[in-house]
């Protein structure tokens, strides 16, 4: 009796191991599975459906600067679960909807089935903010649609085609990222920016703790022939005779603590007095060892509110009104910041690392030049602006998923109106 008991037991436990056995090979094989399907539907998953929507002609630049970038034989093998287009989609509706989180952005993915990303996960999507990878390949995505799309845009300053303004914005960031330091008890990171003033797009970026000064990441955005507006916290005397001497040449504005001396004062014709000039210089910045060794043109000019402003620069062929309003354009790049931190949320941080900053910042540049291509589209970017209006990006996401018809040009051009 006892030994019958004792086999009854032992079967049905080699019975128990036996189905747990068989149910873990079943969730292996199904695990398999969906991988196999996810990389044979490959890009097809992560495209919207409606092939005439207004997404879809909004992500057309974008996609053909992943493939360019990228290759489809490459995006197959590194990122077979989460797509380049997915990803950057991702951060596309983060920035559009003015989301608040990584959660957010999944739950808008999944209640929304015309993203076609109702499959994406957080844990996938955060895998993907920290990869630097991930950040080589949005880099030259970005650099190949400003390369390819960026040129059909049209120039504000006729004159000027070579122009850009440099500055840095803070984003704040949590007490954990001890990357980013920049004062005692608070941490931030500095977004570095060269932003294209004659096109209205921004060009490059650099990604830095807040407590880095400016003047680190100045020369690795410098071309030769290209005009520079620049704040004050550029100013550098070294940097100013490399500048000259490479045929760079920028406009800045003088500290109240420099010391300099007249080489020769220019004359100034009535006009140029009504118009606010009040001297025209030529200086040589420093004393002693720190003399430069180039003259710089000075420029006192006095505004509408009666301030007087000095203007450092060494460009000699231009007239002293000429500099006053080069400078003037370089509050631009301020209210490009305030858009891409107000507007497309770009000041709350989808990822800590520095790698996943630095990538949520680049999407948010992504979603301006495509807003701005969707403009130029529509008709109504023939006069390049610092960003597009509010009310434009208020009504591609309401439209988002409409068709792409000549009624909803229309309501896209009147925006501008």
């Amino acid at each position: 009796m006892i030994a019958r008991t004792v086999a009854r037991r032992h079967g049905n436990r080699k019975a128990r191991h036996q189905r747990s056995a068989k149910l873990r090979a079943q969730r292996r094989s199904r695990r398999r599975a969906r991988k196999l399907a996810l990389r044979a539907r490959g890009k097809r998953r992560c495209c919207p459906r409606a092939r005439n929507s207004l997404l879809a002609r909004m992500l057309a630049p974008l996609r053909e600067a992943i493939e360019q970038a990228v290759g489809k034989e490459r995006e197959a093998r590194w990122f077979p679960v989460l797509s380049t287009l997915a990803m950057t989609l991702c951060g596309i509706v983060y920035h559009l909807f003015g989301l608040s989180s990584m959660r957010a952005v999944v739950d808008k993915a999944k209640y929304v089935p015309q993203l076609s990303l109702t499959g994406v996960r957080r844990s996938t999507l955060s895998d993907a903010f920290n990869s630097r990878l991930r950040l080589d390949v949005v880099r030259e995505t970005f650099r190949v649609l400003l390369l390819r799309f960026g040129t059909a845009l049209p120039l504000r300053f006729g004159k000027f085609r070579h122009l850009a303004a440099i500055d840095s914005t803070l984003l704040a960031c949590a007490p954990k990222q001890l990357w980013a330091k920049y004062r005692r008890g608070k941490n931030a990171a500095k977004a570095h920016v060269c932003f294209d003033v004659a096109k209205g797009i921004p060009e490059q970026l650099a990604i830095s703790a807040g407590r880095v000064h400016d003047r680190q990441h100045f020369e690795q955005f410098l071309k030769r022939g290209w005009t520079y507006l620049i704040d004050r916290a550029y100013n550098d005397y070294r940097a100013f005779d490399e500048l000259i001497e490479l045929r760079i040449f920028f406009v800045t504005r003088l500290k109240s603590s420099a010391v300099y001396r007249v080489v020769r004062r220019n004359k100034l014709c009535r006009r140029h007095r009504k118009l606010g000039v009040i001297s025209d210089e030529v200086v040589r910045l420093g004393s002693d060892d720190t003399e430069m060794h180039n003259d710089l043109r000075l420029v006192t000019f006095r505004a509408e509110d009666g301030k007087v402003l000095h203007f450092l620069t060494n460009r000699l062929d231009l007239t002293a009104p000429s500099i006053a309003n080069l400078y003037r354009a370089r509050w631009g790049i301020e209210l490009f910041f305030k858009f891409l931190k107000r507007t497309l949320r770009a000041a709350r941080l989808l990822a800590r690392s520095e790698v996943g900053v630095e990538i949520h910042v680049l999407l948010a540049l992504i979603t301006d030049v495509l807003l701005k291509c969707l403009a130029r589209a529509a008709g109504k970017w023939t006069r390049p602006q610092r960003h597009v209006p509010a009310q434009f990006l208020r009504v591609v996401r309401e439209r988002l998923f409409f068709a792409w018809t000549c009624e909803l040009q229309i309501l896209l051009a009147s925006v501008f109106t």
